[in-house]
């Protein structure tokens, strides 16, 4: 799995996914972003990045993310994890 802190600045328009299915918006702000394979398909074939956290406390909204799309072209700000 890969990590990021990742950037959403203000006007990205970037939406994403819940746990329920529930399309939602995702804030500008900061948030640590994982890389994966989702369990169950959301929406596209490929992988998601789930912000964690970034509906509320305890609620991550996942991206769904076509295989090999690098993750810039959502015009947010990227600096990998070590």
């Amino acid at each position: 799995m890969e990590c990021y802190r990742v950037k959403v600045p203000q006007g990205a328009g970037l939406t994403g996914f819940t746990v329920a299915g529930q399309r939602v918006p995702i804030l500008p702000g900061e948030y640590h972003v994982h890389r994966l394979n989702p369990k169950v398909p959301l929406g596209s074939k490929g992988t998601a990045l789930r912000f964690v956290g970034a509906f509320g406390r305890d609620g991550d909204i996942h991206v769904p993310l076509a295989e090999g799309t690098d993750i810039r072209t959502l015009h947010v700000e990227v600096e990998p994890m070590s």
